[in-house]
């Protein structure tokens, strides 16, 4: 189909409800494999747009995308943002899909790449692997402020258990990416920049899956690293980095720490930021995290020229 002949459907995803405005009716589903179904059946092939929810979308999504109908999974704050634009303050789940209907028909949006199986699992295992250490933080917390030594006890207990759940994810995880050509290839040119160890790599290849294929522009965007003019007149403000996807910057930051220490490229890099351009330590560090996402991103597009970083 071209653009003129797409249909589009906005679809409001929720923890619960899928909520769909199609031909000015209002109809909402379960999100689950059942209602999904439901919903497909019931509208047909179109395009089907939804937003990007922290997981939630998911599953909606693979399963259309099984079925071989387009998907597009988009940035809620671009909707959000156009529904202002266009004067619509409601806000409410079947007023929602609409705009999302709306919007999708301005932008027209690509489809979504359909991820694989060992790229889903890949994603899944990733998460899991952040709530175990996200827990682990929390139980850790709660040892240091623990006086009773029964409760001493149940949090040690518990934190021992944690280690070996993670133990037994990272293998998991390890395997997964070894089992796909694709994959393993990608994680050796990634391994091989100093700073990005396995962790990092691994969260790479869940959470961008487009690497290699981006520009140095596009792939800082899509981290949330890339510095945005503030320029208006002949007023010109301190760039400030905006938006991008939280968990990629998250593991990038802990990459820089190591990388400027360790790297001497970006070591190098992060001294003369900050002790002969006089820029900020967190700034300087900013701008560790952008060239390690480039780095990773052209060593991957150029395995053939893929050197030690």
């Amino acid at each position: 189909m071209n653009h003129k002949e797409r249909v589009y459907c906005g679809v409001d995803v929720s923890k619960d409800h899928l909520d769909v405005l199609f031909k000015g009716r209002p109809d909402r589903f379960e999100n689950s494999v059942k209602g999904a179904r439901a919903m497909v059946d019931r509208i047909g092939k179109a395009h089907y747009v939804l937003e990007s929810t922290g997981g939630y979308e998911r599953m909606a999504a693979w399963l259309m995308m099984d079925a071989g109908l387009e998907v597009s999974i988009v940035n809620p704050s671009r909707v959000r943002h156009y529904a202002l634009s266009m004067g619509q303050l409601a806000k409410t789940d079947p007023i929602d899909a609409g705009m999302i209907t709306e919007f999708a028909r301005t932008a027209k949006p690509e489809p979504s790449e359909k991820p694989s199986k060992q790229q889903r699992m890949l994603v899944s295992l990733v998460d899991r692997r952040q709530q175990l250490i996200d827990i682990r933080t929390m139980e850790t917390n709660r040892l240091e402020t623990a006086a009773d030594p029964g409760f001493r006890k149940m949090v040690k207990k518990h934190l021992r258990w944690l280690k070996r759940e993670l133990e037994s994810l990272e293998e998991k995880i390890i395997e997964t990416v070894h089992a796909d050509v694709s994959m393993e290839a990608k994680a050796m040119c990634i391994r091989r920049i100093k700073g990005l160890g396995e962790v990092c790599t691994t969260t790479l290849l869940a959470h961008l899956p487009e690497i290699g294929t981006l520009s140095r522009q596009q792939v800082a965007a899509l981290v949330g690293l890339a510095p945005y003019n503030r320029d208006s007149g002949t007023s010109s403000k301190r760039r400030h980095i905006h938006g991008g996807r939280q968990r990629l910057r998250a593991c990038l930051y802990m990459a820089a720490l190591t990388a400027v220490r360790c790297n001497p490229h970006m070591k190098e890099f992060y001294r003369r930021l900050v002790e002969e351009n006089h820029r900020p330590k967190k700034v300087a560090l900013t701008a560790v995290m952008r060239k390690l996402a480039i780095a990773a991103n052209s060593s991957v597009k150029n395995p053939e020229f893929c050197i030690a970083v």
